[in-house]
């Protein structure tokens, strides 16, 4: 993690689009952008499931993962290659989050057989960290915990990945052992996991509620809590910025958390309270209610990352965030299936050109443009980046 090596390997892994005076300097106003309807381009026979992992490389090629299958687009939005990632007997399963590092090498988890797994980029397998089907809590070092996103640092080829849905924290190894270098829950303290007897409400899709969030879901009778959660509740998105700082989208608490990469923490936003007695409490921000408020983050694509892009997936939004101080400043999308609008927002990326690629898992149920009720989501959709405001 050293300054110098950092730099350097920036400038080696940054694609030459980031090269130019307009993407160097930082944006001057609101990010905007428009769906883009024709992106992508369905092979025959193509049809998505849940879109539970997507990410964009420094080539401007997008990834997706969906029923089990990874597959490459170019920019264009033409498929170049699907292999699948269910591991070597077919038994790997729900691969989920996506990451290409500046190696090459394809990250994903093979979330419910509890795996992190390294891929060539054409579908071999490389390094699979964890044992099937095993876990042990969230301070063992050498078993995961439903795994979720990943992410990997240019510098020094350190891998981070939100651990999980059944773990409660961020943990770190060497990219190319494996090897285990640390973790941390919560404001960088030790995670502590609920007693054996307590039971998760999060199914195997990763619901901890409804697929619709805006309607209270508490206790008329919970008692207003004094503080926000002291332990992680689904982390799950994963982003490093350029400046040495790491983000965790903790998905069930509504909350974006701040660390240095020796797992200091450094500040937290919450988004939204969650429905129920967090509405009341003194620390919770003055925006609507919402259970799941933050999925899936990634950056600006100006030099100085201005701005987060969060995937609301209970409410099915994409915040555009002021990182300076992680307020939200915009945000698009809302329920429905039309161009543009989202069914439970699961990933995201961003381009080297500044495009926001979405994975929309399962959504709410909708009314499309013939007033026929069907079922949101299970997608992948392009939104253009057009400038700022």
């Amino acid at each position: 993690m050293k300054v110098t090596i950092f730099l350097l390997s920036l400038l080696l892994v940054v694609p030459a689009s980031f090269s130019g005076s307009e993407q160097a300097s930082p944006l001057k106003g609101v990010p905007q952008f428009t769906a883009d309807p024709k992106w992508p381009m369905l092979p025959d026979g193509f049809t998505w499931g849940q879109v539970i992992g997507i990410f964009a490389d420094s080539r401007g090629h997008v990834w997706t993962s969906s029923r089990g299958r990874i597959s490459e687009w170019d920019p264009q939005g033409k498929q170049v290659q699907s292999w699948d990632a269910r591991g070597p007997d077919g038994k790997w399963n729900t691969i989920h989050g996506l990451f290409v590092d500046h190696n090459g090498f394809v990250w994903t988890n093979a979330r419910e057989s509890n795996l992190t797994v390294k891929f060539t980029r054409t579908g071999q397998v490389a390094l699979v960290i964890g044992k099937f089907d095993q876990t042990g809590g969230s301070n063992d070092t050498t078993l995961m915990g439903r795994p979720s996103e990943i992410w990997v640092d240019p510098a020094d080829n350190e891998v981070f990945v939100a651990d999980g849905y059944g773990n409660r924290r961020i943990i770190v190894f060497d990219g190319a052992t494996g090897k285990y270098l640390r973790h941390w829950g919560a404001y960088g303290r030790r995670p502590e996991d609920p007693p054996p007897s307590s039971t998760s409400s999060t199914s195997s899709t990763g619901s901890t509620g409804s697929t619709g969030s805006t309607g209270s879901t508490g206790s008329t009778n919970e008692a207003v809590p004094a503080a926000p959660p002291t332990q992680f509740r689904v982390p799950h998105g994963i982003i490093g910025s350029r400046d040495g700082l790491i983000y965790l989208a903790d998905r069930a608490n509504n909350r974006i958390q701040v660390f240095r990469q020796n797992g200091e923490f450094v500040r937290e936003k919450i988004l939204r309270p969650r429905c129920g007695a967090q509405e009341k409490a003194t620390w919770a921000p003055k925006r609507p209610c919402g259970n799941e408020a933050t999925f899936s983050l990634g950056f600006s694509h100006d030099g100085p990352q201005t701005y987060i892009y969060s995937a609301d997936g209970g409410s099915h939004f994409i915040n555009v965030i002021r990182r300076i101080d992680l307020e939200v400043v915009s945000e698009f999308g809302g329920p429905g299936v039309g161009v543009g609008q989202l069914g439970r927002p699961h990933n995201l990326t961003v381009d080297p050109s500044g495009n926001i690629y979405v994975g929309e898992a399962q959504g709410p149920e909708v009314k499309n443009a013939a007033g026929a009720t069907v079922e949101a989501g299970f997608r992948a959709q392009k939104f253009t980046f057009t400038g700022v405001k």
